[in-house]
């Protein structure tokens, strides 16, 4: 389910500020010129923008993609799928009629291919297209977008449009690009983190994974020796507790996996996980920010957020604000960045401090050694 979802799955980016004199002008002419088209003949998909507000409005009429300080649309991916068995069936059609014509002859190789495909274009333009969406939400001032999908396929389609019609360059924000945002320029940690991985790797990706396993395991341990509190930038108290589920696997070998929730029973099994070398893969989290709760699912690529649920939002965002229930939902969604950010950052501050080795590293391990409470 996407970000309007009451349960919202979405992958994080960052974004640089694009260098155009007039930016909603240019914003505009970008989404007008990217807008989803129909299929054209002998082509088997079409993917475009279209309106946030109706998913099936490729006008972006009354600048409907603006919200605040927010830009808000669809990306959408129409595709024709014909069933491989009418493919099949149809082909053998067409070589019979080809055998009729050339007196019994069969197709050559190269000839029975060119008739297969013939056929596929045929079936093509007969078949109805099959729409797919995602949401995306770009913060212009907190330099942040957000997909609503995790889907690899319509990630690598969405970051295709994005950068041939708007020349915008989202970065996932998976754990070390998260971290390299966090840490300030030439600071010791940023140079410790960029010794362990390279971010301009290929395979920073995969080799920075370490980074979630021991983050996510470091929230549990934080949730059962501090409370989970944790201090906002703008001085508000928040806590962070491992929700109703908690999956382990060794960092190394993820095949075996343990899947336990938090109930005292499973904790036991958890734990005895932990004393063996297993690490949190994924975890489902609850936050509490003031009187507002929320639940989310994290894994180790710290990239995308599944299963978010905010508080229950306003059912009448009111006649003067059309925007109103969008806005709230940013404000629920910046409310769980802001604390994931600060939980983050101290997180990185600590793992890739002086002190790691020789006085935080076996604090956990007395906690990973120590007994069920």
């Amino acid at each position: 389910m996407g970000i309007q979802s009451a349960s919202a799955t979405f992958t994080r980016y960052h974004i640089q500020d694009p260098a155009w004199k007039d930016f909603w002008g240019t914003l505009e002419k970008g989404l007008r010129a990217g807008s989803l088209k129909e299929i054209t003949a002998g082509h088997s998909q079409s993917a475009g923008f279209a309106s946030w507000d109706d998913l099936f409005d490729t006008s972006f009429a009354f600048a409907s993609y603006h919200k605040a300080e927010y830009v808000a649309f669809h990306f959408r991916l129409d595709q024709r799928r014909v069933p491989p068995i009418l493919v099949k069936q149809y082909t053998r059609l067409a070589i019979e009629e080809y055998r009729d014509e050339h007196e019994g002859k069969w197709p050559g190789r190269k000839e029975r291919q060119r008739i297969r495909e013939d056929v596929l274009v045929q079936l093509m333009d007969r078949t109805l297209p099959r729409p797919s969406a995602c949401e995306v939400v770009w913060n212009t001032r907190g330099q942040w977008l957000l997909m609503g999908t995790t889907s690899r396929r319509m990630l690598d389609a969405s970051w295709e449009h994005l950068e041939t019609h708007l020349q915008i360059h989202p970065v996932p924000l998976f754990h070390v690009q998260w971290a390299l945002r966090l840490l300030p320029p030439r600071s010791r940690e940023r140079a410790v983190l960029t010794s362990l991985v390279s971010p301009e790797s290929h395979d920073a990706f995969f080799e920075g994974r370490f980074l979630g396993y021991e983050f996510l395991t470091w929230l549990w341990f934080l949730s059962e020796t501090e409370g989970g509190a944790v201090r906002l930038p703008d001085g508000r108290e928040a806590e962070i507790h491992p929700g109703d589920m908690l999956v382990l696997s060794l960092p190394d070998d993820g095949n075996e996996r343990v899947r336990c929730s938090t109930q005292a029973g499973d904790l036991h099994e958890a734990r005895t996980a932990l004393r063996r070398g297993k690490l949190v893969e994924e975890a489902q989290l609850f936050i509490k920010v003031g009187e507002n709760e929320y639940a989310l699912r994290l894994d180790t690529n710290l990239w995308a957020l599944r299963g978010l649920r905010t508080p229950k939002q306003m059912n009448d965002p009111g006649e003067g604000d059309p925007d109103g229930r969008f806005l709230e939902k940013m404000y629920f969604l910046e409310e769980v960045f802001a604390c994931l950010d600060t939980l983050y950052e101290r997180f990185l501050l600590m793992r890739l401090g002086p002190e790691w080795e020789g006085k935080t590293k076996p604090l956990l391990t007395k906690w990973f050694n120590g007994r069920d409470r």
